[in-house]
């Protein structure tokens, strides 16, 4: 391949380790902080020994620019389940595998699934999101989630504080383990990393999830992470990645992912409210006060989701999408749906490409933050054209279920397109 442009040498390796399913699987352990016990191993891609593909970095990158990265994730978890089983991993053992957010709602290649199979039956598999592209599209990924928890012990979120705004869709994931970026555990007093736990601490409250501390390389590391309170820690000074993982025998790691906090899930936002409404009233109180409060009285900082529904176009006016626009320039996830919304409704905004029946008639306007929490949500009263039972909630978990609900009809984000 010598002369050949690095590009398209790249591109032919990618073809070659995709075609004869070369990609590799090492294993990095995971330990119990307080006991310092293996409790399990995350499964971590490579490519050919020697390889200019050989890096993950590389490999994933390679995916992406060729638009791979479907085939890529199914080969790597094959690669890595094939490998856990020869190394005789148990039940008893946590495994950690990476997932591209494309690829949650995809279907395995025939050749591939039974040793997938074989990996999800036989071991613990904690099912691990990456952080890249988590934001891109919405909807695929919450449909992906909810195919995937069936199947596994549980799901992790992986990288959690690389991106402020993929942080944004933490709330609305609710996953069972979150793992804390190298950054937050080895700058742990920076303004940033304080920012992003006191972000984690609140949705540990919320949802019982446990953290997991990435990059602890000593013992220093390792200080901030009791300090932190990470029940769970990997890095370098538990030990480097090998490609023959050692059964752990029994421990009490399962009973870090018992979790006694359900999902709570609705076919529209309204329904979030639980019955508890204020009043009925007209088109105009409804669009005034949402108005004051969206545009006028709150302000959203990140990591936010600023959602709104219309019951019809003409109720998304300039000043409202002025305002999200504004938010997502600011890395909020921001979207307008409803009947006549167009797919990017103004710049930086995401609308959405289906049109379902379920939240015909319904108003919603949402905000979340970690400094604010507030949702008003109307469903228009049968036989009126302009009269809304309506109601407004602080309620975080009612606001998490109107949120999801919207977010899974939320189109992909415009620069993604």
């Amino acid at each position: 391949m010598a002369g050949l442009p690095q590009a398209a040498t790249a591109e032919n390796e990618f073809q070659r380790v995709l075609h004869d399913r070369l990609l590799r699987t090492v294993f990095q352990p995971i330990v119990s902080v307080g006991s310092g016990e293996v409790i399990g191993y995350e499964g971590l891609v490579r490519g050919p020994v020697g390889s200019i593909l050989e890096s993950p970095d590389a490999l994933i990158k390679e995916a992406y620019r060729e638009n791979r990265v479907v085939e890529f994730d199914w080969i790597a978890r094959a690669s890595a389940s094939r490998a856990a089983l020869a190394a005789g991993l148990s039940s008893d053992d946590l495994l950690f595998l990476n997932i591209e957010p494309l690829a949650l709602a995809s279907d395995a290649p025939p050749d591939l699934w039974p040793v997938i199979e074989e990996a999800f039956q036989k071991l613990r598999v904690v099912l691990e999101v990456t952080e890249r592209s988590l934001d891109r599209d919405p909807s695929t990924l919450l449909e992906g989630i909810d195919r995937q928890r069936s199947t596994v012990a549980a799901v992790a979120l992986d990288d959690v504080g690389a991106d402020i705004r993929t942080m944004s869709m933490l709330p609305a994931l609710e996953p069972d383990v979150i793992k804390l970026d190298l950054k937050v555990t080895q700058r742990a007093l920076s303004r940033k990393a304080m920012k992003i736990l006191d972000f984690v601490y609140e949705e540990v409250e919320r949802t019982d999830a446990t953290v997991l501390a990435e990059g602890v390389e000593t013992k220093r590391h390792e200080q901030i992470v009791r300090e932190l309170g990470c029940p769970l820690a990997q890095g370098w000074l538990y030990g480097k990645p090998t490609d023959q993982p050692a059964p752990t025998g029994q421990h009490q790691a399962t009973e870090l992912l018992e979790r006694n906090v359900a999902l709570e899930e609705v076919r529209s936002p309204f329904e979030a409210l639980g019955g508890h409404t204020i009043s009925h009233a007209s088109t105009e109180f409804l669009y005034s006060f949402a108005n004051q409060v969206f545009t006028g009285g709150i302000h959203l900082l990140d990591p936010a989701l600023a959602l709104m529904l219309v019951p019809s176009p003409e109720l998304l006016d300039r000043r409202a999408l002025d305002v999200l626009s504004r938010w997502a320039g600011k890395r909020v996830v921001a979207g307008a749906l409803g009947r006549g919304v167009p797919a990017e409704p103004a710049p930086g905004v995401r609308g959405s490409w289906v049109h379902d029946p379920l939240l015909d008639g319904e108003w919603a306007s949402i905000a979340l933050s970690p400094s604010t929490a507030v949702a008003i949500l109307a469903r228009l009263i049968p036989g009126t054209k302009s009269q809304f039972e309506f109601g407004v909630t602080h309620d975080r978990r009612r606001i998490i279920s109107a949120a999801r609900c919207l977010m899974r009809r939320l189109g992909p984000r415009p620069d993604e397109k």
